[in-house]
């Protein structure tokens, strides 16, 4: 069976950019543009793991983060942001997310995290 990986993001450029270079590593994709999508996406399908956007209107990445966890304890999540969060993230990390990545994206940096958190599903401590 195919990985089935969760692409969350307000915009939808990051979005297409993100879940095409996923899709040409071979995995399935599936979109979602707020937290609202993704917590009822989350409750179809069960997620092998999540890229969430911290900042996104309605309601945040954490909180959607914490969301998708009561409905799939075992989900995997990368958040994501272009800002400088610090808060977020660190709540976000204290909550059990595996990691984070900044945007604009690095391919390789996306390709590398993803495989590592198919691999290895346990956080791995931030500097």
């Amino acid at each position: 069976m195919k990985t089935s990986i969760l692409v969350v993001d307000d915009l939808k450029s990051i979005r297409q950019t993100l879940g095409g270079i996923l899709g040409d590593e071979g995995y399935k994709v599936v979109l979602a543009e707020d937290g609202y999508q993704a917590i009822e996406a989350a409750k179809k399908t069960p997620f092998d793991l999540v890229f969430m956007d911290i900042k996104m209107p309605g309601i945040n990445g954490v909180q959607t983060f914490r969301e998708i966890k009561k409905i799939d304890p075992e989900a995997v999540v990368i958040m994501m942001t272009a800002y400088s969060v610090e808060d977020l993230v660190r709540e976000a990390l204290g909550e059990g997310a595996y990691g984070v990545v900044y945007k604009p994206f690095d391919i390789d940096e996306i390709v590398a995290v993803t495989e590592s958190a198919l691999h290895c599903p346990q956080p791995v401590p931030q500097r």
